[in-house]
C-alpha cells in the first residue's frame, strides 16, 4: 500500500493547506513530514528513522538542495533532482509533472499512445516570468529592467530571477518534457542554451515594425537517432499563437508526424498548479511507467534564418564588406531593414547608424563564424544583437 510523506514542505504551507482543503485532499494534511522543523497542524514532524520507516513515496517541493536520502519514489516540483534521478536511472521511481511547469496536462495527454500522435517538433515557452518580462517589454514598453521588478512585485518572479534570465529554468523543463514525451533523456548541458539577460527594448522596438515579437523558447526536434534541440530567444511573427499568449503564461506547441499541430496555453506555473501536478502524480503512482533512455549522442543545431541588428559607420561601405563576408560563407540576405525607431543613443558617435539584416536559413555556428570575421576585420560595424528569427515556411 502507498505510504506518503512530505519529505518538505513549502515556505508556502499554509497555502499548501488550503488548496488541498479545497481539492478535497485533507488526508494529505495528516501525512508526515521529515525533519524537526515547526510545522502547522495537522502536519507532525518525524524523525528521520521513523519517516524513512513509515514513508515509501515522499512529496518533494523545489528549495531544499542539501537532502542526502529520499524514500523509494519521489514526486518532486524541482526540475534539477528530477534530472539528476533520471540521469541515475531512477527514472521508474521519480515523477515530474510539476517540474515541467504550467502545460503538465497536456503533457500527460501527449504521452499516452495514440492520443495526439508522437510530435516531429515542438515549440514551448515553458517559462512564466520569462514569458511576462518580454510580453511587458513588448506591450507597455518597459525596459528589461523595470519589467522584471515588475514581475518581482506581482509575486510572478522571485527575488533572485538569474535562472529565469539565463534560459536556465527553459532548459532544465525542456528536457524533462523531452522525457515525457520521448521516455528520452537528454543531458541539460547539451542543450546550447542562451537567455534574456541582454536584450535591449530597442530589439522588441524592431520586432514591432517587423510584425514580430521576441519570446524564449526551447526547440526540440528528434527523428530516428537524431536530436536537435536549442534554447534561446527567438523571433517570431506575432500572428503566431506562441507570440499571443498571455503575459505570465505558458504554451507549448507540437507538430505531429502526420503534419497535425496541437497549441496548448496554461497559466504560469503557480502553487495551485503545483499542488495539482502532485496529486496528478499521486494517481499515477501505482501505473505502469515505462523506461526512459539515456541519449548519449550529440545534440544537432537547426537550420533557421536570423536576425542581426548592427550599429555601423559609412553605411555604404561598411555594409558592402559585410555582404561580401556573408556571401563567402554561402548564407543568402534576405531582407535588408533599417530601423525607424531612433537606437543610436547606444553610442555617444551620432554618425553610427542601425541596420538590421534578415539572413536565410544557415546554422548558428555558421552565423557565429562570419559575427567573429566581422568583429574582426570591419572596425566600423560592431553587431549589436543576434536572434533565431522562425517564420512561416
Amino acid at each position: 500500500m502507498q505510504s506518503v510523506g512530505f519529505i518538505n514542505l513549502p515556505p508556502w504551507q499554509a497555502e499548501l493547506q488550503k488548496i488541498l482543503t479545497r481539492l478535497g485532499r485533507e488526508d494529505l494534511l495528516r501525512i508526515p513530514v521529515l525533519g524537526r522543523e515547526n510545522v502547522d497542524k495537522p502536519w507532525a514532524a518525524f524523525e528521520s528513522g521513523d519517516f524513512f520507516a513509515a514513508v515509501d513515496t515522499a512529496i518533494h517541493f523545489a528549495g531544499n538542495g542539501n537532502l542526502k536520502q529520499f524514500p523509494s519514489t519521489v514526486i518532486t516540483t524541482d526540475a534539477e533532482l528530477a534530472i539528476d534521478r533520471l540521469l541515475a536511472g531512477e527514472s521508474k521511481k521519480t515523477l515530474f509533472s510539476a517540474a515541467t511547469g504550467g502545460t503538465f496536462a497536456f503533457l500527460r495527454i501527449a504521452a499516452a499512445d495514440n492520443a495526439v500522435g508522437l510530435p516531429d517538433q515542438i515549440l514551448v515557452q515553458n517559462d512564466s516570468v520569462a514569458s511576462y518580462v518580454l510580453s511587458r517589454m513588448e506591450t507597455a514598453g518597459k525596459t528589461l529592467e523595470e519589467a522584471i521588478h515588475e514581475a518581482q512585485w506581482e509575486n510572478i518572479a522571485t527575488g533572485n530571477p538569474s535562472q529565469n534570465l539565463h534560459g536556465i529554468i527553459t532548459r532544465n523543463r525542456l528536457v524533462l518534457q523531452i522525457a515525457s514525451v520521448y521516455g528520452l533523456i537528454v543531458r541539460p548541458e547539451l542543450i546550447k542554451t542562451a537567455g534574456i539577460s541582454t536584450l535591449s527594448c530597442h530589439d522588441v522596438e524592431i520586432a514591432r515594425e517587423l510584425g514580430c515579437s521576441i519570446r524564449l523558447l526551447g526547440l526540440v526536434q528528434i527523428d530516428s537517432a537524431r536530436v536537435r534541440a536549442v534554447v534561446e530567444p527567438c523571433m517570431i511573427p506575432s500572428a503566431f499563437l506562441l507570440a499571443q499568449a498571455r503575459a505570465g503564461s505558458e504554451i507549448i506547441y507540437f507538430k505531429t508526424e502526420s503534419g497535425g499541430s496541437h497549441v496548448y496555453s496554461a497559466p504560469g506555473t503557480s502553487y495551485e498548479s503545483q499542488v495539482r501536478a502532485v496529486l496528478s502524480d499521486l494517481e499515477l503512482y501505482n501505473a505502469q511507467r515505462s523506461d526512459m533512455s539515456l541519449f548519449n549522442g550529440e545534440v544537432e543545431d537547426f537550420s533557421d534564418c536570423y536576425y542581426l541588428r548592427f550599429n555601423m559607420i559609412n553605411m555604404s561601405d561598411t555594409l558592402a564588406t559585410i555582404l561580401q563576408l556573408f556571401n563567402r560563407a554561402g548564407i543568402d540576405i534576405e531582407k535588408i531593414h533599417q530601423p525607424a525607431v531612433e537606437v543610436s543613443r547606444e553610442t555617444a558617435d551620432k554618425l553610427r547608424q542601425n541596420l538590421v539584416i534578415i539572413t536565410g536559413k544557415t546554422r548558428r555556428s555558421i552565423i557565429d563564424t562570419v559575427l567573429m570575421q566581422i568583429g574582426e576585420q570591419v572596425k566600423l560595424a560592431g553587431v549589436r544583437a543576434c536572434f533565431r528569427f522562425l517564420r512561416r515556411d
